[in-house]
């Protein structure tokens, strides 16, 4: 997806702009010997193929501690192969060896989840969290997020609205990061770091970069940062607790001192609940296989 350049979309209704993404997502495709790609729309949503992979999206809200206001959505990727098995999408950006796979998948999933964000969220002005895979960020050497940027504006989202997020690998890629993160900032993105273990927080204490959001898991890294503070460079930093619970009440999911650290908090899907989600949730005459932009054009309205 990257020259999008040839019609004004902005004001596209949102099945034109998925045939105009398709026509874009095959022609690079068949440049660059990706497999098939696409969009389609089943059920009132849209769905994203890859190969062999169907993509969906699902949202959670963002909701402040304060006020219990609705501030915003995390997207959450629901991914299967065609065979109708739910797959892990970390799994699979580390079975890839291209780069040009890995950056056409991640900036494919991140498009799907902007898409149904204006499907689902019409006219609400919240803050759209997508994650970045750091395979995606590591490959990319210079003017991160000005591809994505072009692919928001056609989408009629500006990057203020977007919060671009995505953990750490190791020290040696810090400097590859810091980059990235620094040319995020520069096009309006915030920017966010998701801390899932120990070592996620020695590695952003290192970054040299405050992000805008910090991204805590909820009680792993949470109850650490009780015990240990993270620095007062770094307070600057709105946190947001992921809470690895099945959906139940926040106030008994969320201590009182980690309370008390974190600015807002959304209801992570456990295992169980997000495998439900996929059995529920596919459209499966999708998964026979087939052309994309056949099915596409035959479900769209």
């Amino acid at each position: 997806m990257d020259k999008l350049l040839q019609v004004d979309s902005r004001n596209m209704p949102l099945t034109e702009l998925m045939h105009y993404f398709n026509d874009q997502l095959q022609t690079q495709a068949r440049t660059k010997s990706l497999p098939k790609t696409g969009f389609f729309k089943a059920d009132n949503q849209y769905w994203g193929r890859f190969g062999n992979l169907i993509l969906g999206s699902r949202f959670q809200g963002i909701k402040s501690f304060e006020s219990e206001a609705l501030i915003g959505y995390n997207s959450e990727l629901l991914v299967r192969s065609s065979t109708g098995n739910a797959l892990n999408i970390d799994s699979i950006f580390n079975s890839l060896d291209s780069t040009d796979q890995i950056v056409h998948l991640d900036r494919l999933v991140r498009t799907l989840h902007s898409i149904n964000y204006l499907q689902q969220h019409d006219g609400r002005k919240d803050l759209l969290s997508l994650q970045v895979q750091p395979r995606h960020i590591i490959s990319v050497d210079s003017d991160h997020g000005k591809t994505f940027e072009k692919i928001l504006s056609d989408c009629g989202l500006g990057p203020e609205r977007v919060l671009l997020h995505t953990r750490l690998l190791d020290e040696d890629s810090l400097p590859h990061f810091f980059r990235a993160l620094s040319s995020y900032r520069l096009r309006d993105y915030k920017i966010g770091i998701h801390l899932r273990d120990e070592k996620d927080i020695a590695l952003l204490l290192k970054l040299g970069i405050s992000p805008d959001v910090i991204l805590v898991s909820h009680p792993e890294v949470s109850q650490q940062l009780v015990a240990h503070p993270l620095p007062l460079s770094l307070t600057a930093s709105k946190r947001i607790l992921i809470v690895n619970t099945p959906v139940i009440a926040a106030d008994t999911a969320i201590n009182n001192q980690s309370r008390a650290q974190a600015d807002a908090y959304l209801l992570n899907s456990n295992t169980e609940s997000l495998s439900t989600a996929i059995d529920n949730t596919f459209p499966d005459v999708y998964l026979q296989g087939g052309d994309v932009t056949d099915q596409s054009k035959a479900t769209a309205s």
